[in-house]
């Protein structure tokens, strides 16, 4: 584990290999989660140094504990591993008010930042480190010539330092970016909206929990500014709608071929709130369809995602394979699901796309691309409220009806 007459050109060489293997164990994991290549970690290179520096604590804890038996030796080695990892998350939330990883959804966490499964996770690769991988590597390193591992430590080192500055200037650009975001949400263009959440894409794949950074921090926030922007189009739109007829027609014509088709016309079987999901989609394309024509936008866009935005044939109260199954939260997953069926029927935009897909935001992390798909999720939030509501008034009513005429009975 650890040879007497190893230099801190050694310890920076076997940093930088076990930060790359460390990156290498990351990418697997959050690659396989997320279906997708994710290049995880903090650096732009392939690197995460929270796993070079455990690596070169456990060698120099080895070197002391050596003679001691390998069970406590490991829970040591697990301990040390969860503290550097309580610490390196402490740090981050206090300097850059940002929250790389959570574990809050764990039993037995602490403040989020450690848990007990990942405690054991990394006891069990401090002793894979030990027995299996530290040997070989170091006889490896140990047998290069010294002109080799001095090069490679200044190279490395330099190049650390630099992607480590880059790194941290990226961090903080996020929360600017973010901040701007919410801002001035309703006066940026859609070019503009695109361009800064494609800037913040890296990271947030790298630290999926930096989503739920944005969804409590930020889009709470650009929802209630968007949501009190449109208050006011919301009431001019609904005070026109008994005169809608120069409207309807128009709006029929964008959303004829989706309109009349078999798959879509299977919504009517399927309820959805206090109606069918048919009649529902269709109040959401119109309302949709309305504002963004008021503001100028691509209302065309707006009323063809919109019409397909729960485009899904299964009770969401009561769903099952192959549609979606039991235990999968239907809020979630079901925007992917009517994306899917969507492209199997019809051609999308990417404005289409984005509102199906964005149309249960805050739920769904990243903000809307385009403000059509902003304005569907509000429609589509704002009439679902409605239903709610007249179905509530529509059961009190009917509780407060047999009560009078339970009371007009035993006057009687």
């Amino acid at each position: 584990m650890f040879v007497d007459n190893m230099t801190i050109f050694h310890f920076v060489v076997l940093f930088g290999v076990y930060s790359f293997a460390g990156w290498l164990i990351e990418v697997i994991y959050r690659s396989a989660t997320q279906r997708m290549f994710i290049n995880a970690g903090f650096l732009y290179g392939p690197f995460v140094p929270i796993y070079g520096a455990g690596a070169v604590f456990i060698m120099l804890l080895e070197y002391y504990l050596r003679d001691w038996h390998l069970a406590p030796r490991i829970i040591i080695y697990g301990f040390v591993l969860t503290l550097l990892e309580y610490l390196v998350g402490y740090f981050f939330e206090k300097i850059f008010r940002l929250k790389l990883w959570d574990y809050s959804d764990s039993r037995f966490n602490l403040h989020g930042r450690i848990s007990f499964s990942f405690t054991l996770a990394w006891a069990i690769l401090a002793l894979v480190f030990m027995v299996f991988i530290h040997p070989p590597v170091l006889r490896n390193v140990l047998n290069l010539d010294t002109f080799y591992i001095k090069m490679f430590a200044f190279v490395f080192t330099a190049y650390f330092f630099t992607d480590f500055l880059s790194s941290v200037i990226s961090l903080t650009q996020f929360r600017e970016r973010i901040a701007y975001l919410y801002a001035e949400y309703f006066n940026l263009d859609n070019i503009e909206i695109e361009r800064i959440i494609d800037s913040l894409r890296r990271l947030s794949g790298a630290f999926p929990h930096l989503n739920n950074y944005i969804n409590e921090k930020i889009n709470t926030r650009i929802k209630s500014g968007a949501d009190a922007f449109l208050k006011s189009v919301q009431e001019k739109i609904l005070m026109e709608i008994d005169g809608r007829r120069p409207y309807e027609d128009e709006f029929y014509e964008i959303i004829e071929d989706i309109y009349k088709h078999d798959e879509f016309k299977r919504l009517k079987d399927y309820f959805h709130h206090n109606s069918s999901i048919y009649e529902h989609v269709r109040e959401v394309a119109y309302l949709s369809y309305r504002i963004c024509k008021y503001l100028k936008l691509d209302y065309r866009s707006a009323a063809r995602g919109a019409l397909l935005h729960d485009y899904f044939f299964y009770d969401w109260r009561n769903h099952d394979e192959p549609d979606l199954h039991r235990r999968k939260f239907h809020g979630i997953e079901h925007p992917k699901i009517a994306l899917s069926n969507a492209t199997k029927s019809f051609t999308l935009n990417k404005i289409e796309q984005d509102i199906i897909k964005k149309h249960m935001w805050p739920l769904t992390p990243i903000p809307p691309r385009y403000k059509e798909a902003f304005i569907v999720s509000f429609a589509d939030k704002y009439l679902s409220s409605r239903e709610f509501v007249d179905e509530f008034k529509k059961r009190i009513n009917k509780r407060l009806n047999r009560r009078v005429q339970s009371k007009k009975t035993d006057i009687n």
